[in-house]
C-alpha cells in the first residue's frame, strides 16, 4: 500500500505573496549572515524583530495545546501584529485552514492578527480533489475512499471531506479506490450522519495507546492486499494533548 503525502511549500510562499500584496519579505543576505549556523536559538522574539517583516508560526506546542493558549503566546501574537508583522500559521493539523483559524478565538487569539493558515489537512484535501475528486465525465463513477477519521465530538471531519470534491466514502475495503488517513478514532462511510447504523467502525484505543492489533492492523492488511494508495492528512506520529497525555496520530 503506497502512502502519499504532498505538502507543496510553494503554496505557502504564494499565499504569503498574495496576502501581503506582493510585498518583499526577504532579508538581504550579508557575508556575515551567510557564514552563521543554519539555526540559532533565541530566548525572545525581541532579539530578531528588526530582521523580519513576517513570521511563520506553528500551532500545537507553540501557540496552544489544542485547548488553551500557552503562557505568553497571545500577548506575543498581539505585539507582533501591533508592530505590523505579517503572521501566517503553518500546521500539521488534518483540519482545513478555515477550521484551524476558527478555533483560535476560543483560546484568546484574534484571527485578524493572521494573514492566513496553511494546514496539511487543507493540502491533502486539495490533492484528493485533484487526483480523485475531479471527474472529466459527469457519467463516470465517483471514486470511493476508505476514510480513517475523527469522531464528531473531537473535530468536525465533514469540513475536510467537503473539500475533497466528488468523492464518496465507504467503510468497506472491497469498495474503496484509495485510503484517507485523516484521523485515528473511526472508519466512517456511507453517510454524513454519524449515528447511522453500519456507517461507523470504531478503531478502539489506538489514539490513546497506539495499539494497532485491536482493529487497525486487520483493515490495513486488507488494504495492502488490494494495493490501495493512501493519502495522509496528518503526518504526525504522536501529539501531546492538553491533559499531558499522548495522542497517536495518522
Amino acid at each position: 500500500m503506497e502512502s502519499t503525502y504532498q505538502y507543496p511549500i510553494c503554496k505557502i510562499a504564494k499565499h504569503i505573496h498574495e496576502q501581503t500584496k506582493g510585498g518583499d519579505m526577504r532579508v538581504p543576505m550579508t557575508k556575515a549572515a551567510a557564514t552563521t549556523a543554519a539555526f540559532t536559538s533565541h530566548t525572545s522574539f525581541q532579539e530578531i524583530l528588526h530582521r523580519y517583516d513576517g513570521f511563520i508560526l506553528d500551532q500545537f506546542g507553540v501557540m496552544h495545546n489544542g485547548k488553551d493558549s500557552l503562557p505568553g503566546a497571545v500577548d506575543c501574537v498581539n505585539q507582533l501584529s501591533a508592530l505590523g508583522k505579517k503572521l501566517i500559521i503553518l500546521s500539521n493539523t488534518s483540519s482545513p485552514s478555515t477550521s484551524a483559524l476558527a478555533r483560535l478565538p476560543s483560546m484568546g487569539f484574534d484571527v485578524k492578527d493572521f494573514v492566513g493558515a496553511v494546514t496539511s489537512g487543507e493540502e491533502a484535501s486539495c490533492y484528493i480533489k485533484e487526483t480523485y475528486g475531479c471527474r472529466t465525465n459527469e457519467n463516470a463513477p465517483r471514486k470511493k475512499a476508505l476514510w480513517f477519521t475523527w469522531k464528531k465530538s473531537l473535530k468536525d471531519p465533514i469540513d475536510f471531506i467537503h473539500l475533497c470534491g466528488d468523492v464518496d466514502i465507504t467503510s468497506d475495503v472491497k469498495e474503496a479506490d484509495f485510503v484517507i488517513a485523516h484521523g485515528t478514532q473511526i472508519v466512517r462511510g456511507g453517510s454524513e450522519d454519524e449515528e447511522e447504523e453500519g456507517c461507523i467502525q470504531d478503531l478502539g484505543s489506538f489514539m490513546e495507546d497506539g495499539d494497532l492489533t485491536t482493529s487497525i492492523d486487520g483493515i490495513l492488511e486488507q488494504c495492502k492486499e488490494r494495493d490501495l494508495p493512501m493519502v495522509c492528512a496528518n503526518p504526525d506520529f504522536v501529539v501531546l494533548l492538553s491533559d499531558g497525555s499522548t495522542g497517536h496520530m495518522p
